[in-house]
């Protein structure tokens, strides 16, 4: 299966990115590429997750 497939991996990638990135030693504060793929990683991921429609607690269903 590849990333094409599969858009939900592919967004657990660039949501891994980012923490990899930080953990390298990229100034979070600086404006360098790195910086930007930090910031581009995590806005892709939320976009390929589509709309936040987590349920609440207390929700359930039975069948």
């Amino acid at each position: 299966m590849t990333y094409a497939d599969d858009p939900q991996r592919l967004a657990r990638l660039l949501r891994d990115l980012a923490p990899a990135l930080e953990d390298a030693g990229v100034n979070l504060s600086g404006s360098s590429s790195s910086r930007h793929l930090m910031d581009d990683a995590r806005q892709a991921a939320r976009e390929l997750e589509g709309p936040d429609d987590k349920k609440g607690p207390g929700r359930f269903a039975g069948f």
